[in-house]
C-alpha cells in the first residue's frame, strides 16, 4: 500500500474535573486530577490500573483500606469499611485523580482508568536526532518511516488509546492503532473507515487541526464502506494533550 506523502511545518503554539463512574473492567477515560467514583469489593481484593503509569501515591482516610502495589505499579485495595471514603492516587509522571469508594461485600473488581493526556516521557537521544537536521527532512524521514511500519530513530511506542485529543470534522471514523513518541514529535496513526453510502474524496487538508506538522493519506478515496490508513504528526509542545 503505497502512501501519498506530505511533510510540511505549520505554524505551533496551541496552546475539569469532572465526575465519572468506575464499573470496570472497561476502560473509563478520565482527565488529570479528575474525580471518579467506584464501587468496590471490601471482602476481597481490587485492582486499579491507570495505562501506561505507575501508581506512586495513594492517600486517603487511616484505616478505611489495606493497600499493596504490583510489580507493574497498579493499585491493589480492599477496603476495611463498609462507610464510603475518598482516595487519592498519583503515579510517578504527575498523572491524579480521587475515586469516591463505596465498599460493598463480593467479588473483587478490576478498574482500568486511562489518562485522556498522551503520554510524555524525556528522550534525549530522539531530542538529538530530531535537531540534528532541518525540520522538513526531520518530517520527511519520519512520515517515510512510519507508512512503510517502522519506527523512527530511538521513538518509543507508546499505547495507542493515549491519543492527543484530535478530533477532524471529516464525516468518517478514526480508530488509534498505533503511537509513537519521540521528543518533540509524536506520530498516530489511525484507521479510516468510511460508514456512509457515498465515497468521500480525502486531502491532507482536510486532517489539519492545531499540534498537526504532517499528515499522510493511504488512500485519495474512502469508499462507501471503505477503509483506509492516515498517519498523522503531532508536535508534543503545543499542549494538544501532551
Amino acid at each position: 500500500m503505497k502512501a501519498r506523502l506530505l511533510a510540511a511545518l505549520v505554524a505551533s503554539s496551541l496552546s475539569s474535573t469532572a465526575m465519572a463512574a468506575v464499573s470496570g473492567p472497561a476502560s473509563t477515560v478520565f482527565e488529570n486530577d479528575a474525580h471518579l467514583k467506584a464501587q468496590l469489593s471490601n471482602t476481597s481484593p481490587n485492582k486499579i490500573i491507570i495505562d501506561g503509569e505507575l501508581i506512586t501515591h495513594v492517600s486517603g482516610p487511616d484505616g478505611a483500606f489495606l493497600q499493596d502495589n504490583t510489580d507493574e505499579g497498579a493499585l491493589l485495595i480492599t477496603p476495611q469499611t463498609g462507610q464510603p471514603f475518598t482516595v487519592f492516587l498519583e503515579t510517578a509522571s504527575g498523572i491524579g485523580a480521587s475515586i469516591d469508594i463505596t465498599p460493598k461485600p463480593g467479588t473483587g473488581k478490576t478498574l482500568r482508568l486511562v489518562p485522556a493526556s498522551a503520554p510524555k516521557k524525556d528522550n534525549p537521544d530522539a531530542k538529538a536526532w530530531e535537531e540534528s537536521q532541518p525540520w522538513e527532512k526531520t518530517l520527511v524521514m519520519i512520515a517515510r518511516t512510519v507508512v512503510n511500519g517502522g519506527t523512527p530513530e530511538n521513538y518509543t511506542v507508546a499505547p495507542a488509546d493515549r491519543a492527543p485529543a484530535y478530533n477532524p470534522a471529516l464525516g468518517i471514523t478514526l480508530t488509534p492503532e498505533r503511537q509513537l513518541v519521540g521528543s518533540h514529535l509524536r506520530v498516530m496513526r489511525y484507521r479510516m473507515k468510511n460508514t456512509g453510502y457515498i465515497s468521500r474524496p480525502l486531502t491532507e487538508k482536510l486532517f489539519w487541526q492545531k499540534g498537526v506538522r504532517a499528515v499522510m493519506l493511504s488512500t485519495p478515496t474512502l469508499y462507501a464502506n471503505g477503509e483506509g490508513y492516515v498517519w498523522v504528526i503531532f508536535s508534543t509542545e503545543t499542549g494538544e494533550g501532551a
